[in-house]
């Protein structure tokens, strides 16, 4: 069995190290949109063969997806596939296309069992991919009541990220709010999951795309979650997405402010200081020194 993940210092992690706000969905089928992807500005670049892609496209669009990744061009963001689910017909030529295009990243929809994992894995590293890392689409009741087990199940597996749309609809719910409810629910449980693996949460697709508001304020609200990158379905969302999961100046300042005091107090022999007006403890200087290496993954900050 192979390992799962470990942090002796028990402090959570972004999966693999890498800064990932901003995960832009880009239809595999349509090459137009995958040239165009070279200009946005997501961290991660999901070059889709599943859902934006029709039955009768999909052979084109591995064609499509391979180009695409051969030809490279894409700066510093990082590239990963969508393929189709591992029950499905499409799942090995999906594999044979992709990883022999050079892909080191899938994200694979409907996580639902370790075993299932376990499977997908051994038929990627048939391939040769043993050092593909996956990303886990959580989007169905059954993946969300498994979300510790399957973000859990290999060292391989770095995010969990929250298909909500698909959960809504298992549900038979009527409307794919995730803002409330079960839904949101299903939301917290997978970010709390995500931790206790050590792997990163990614928060739901917000689908209004012209509701840059309502978008800002969804990814508000996962931040406060306690995600650490948001689905994205078009190009602005990934700028949104990328400020709201960026710490502000002042989140900065504040961080520095705190470790300052703490140093300060470690050297008196204090382990517990006060900092305007408020108790401040090891678990909060914890949480400032993650704001300070957030920023500097996201190049706002050297400290």
């Amino acid at each position: 069995m192979e390992p799962t993940h470990t942090n002796p210092t028990n402090e959570p992690e972004v999966g693999g190290g890498r800064l990932r706000r901003s995960l832009l969905f880009v239809p595999g089928g349509e090459p137009r949109k995958l040239e165009r992807a070279r200009e946005a500005a997501a961290d991660t670049l999901i070059l889709d063969l599943e859902d934006a892609v029709a039955p009768e496209s999909k052979a084109a669009a591995r064609d499509y997806v391979a180009d695409a990744l051969r030809a490279g061009g894409f700066g510093a963001a990082e590239l990963a596939v969508r393929v189709n689910a591992p029950h499905t017909d499409d799942f090995p030529s999906d594999l044979d296309a992709v990883l022999g295009a050079g892909c080191r990243t899938l994200l694979l929809p409907k996580a639902e069992r370790p075993d299932e994992i376990a499977r997908a894995l051994a038929a990627i590293d048939a391939r040769g991919g043993q050092g593909v890392k996956l990303l886990l689409l959580v989007e169905s009741p059954l993946g969300i009541a498994s979300a510790l087990a399957i973000g859990s199940a290999s060292t391989r597996v770095e995010a969990l990220c929250f298909g909500h749309a698909d959960f809504c609809l298992e549900m038979g719910l009527g409307e794919a709010d995730a803002s409330r409810g079960v839904t949101l629910h299903g939301r917290c449980t997978l970010a709390i999951a995500a931790k206790a693996s050590r792997v990163a949460p990614i928060d739901c697709v917000h689908l209004a795309i012209k509701d840059e508001a309502g978008f800002r304020a969804d990814a508000e609200l996962g931040l406060a979650l306690g995600f650490e990158g948001k689905l994205c379905i078009h190009p602005r969302q990934a700028v949104i997405a990328n400020e709201v999961y960026t710490p502000k100046a002042e989140e900065i300042e504040r961080a520095r402010r705190v470790i300052a005091a703490a140093e300060a107090a470690r050297a008196e022999g204090r382990g517990v200081f006060a900092l305007d007006g408020k108790m401040i403890d090891a678990p909060i200087v914890a949480v400032q020194r993650r704001v300070l290496e957030r920023a500097r993954r996201a190049g706002v900050s050297t400290g």
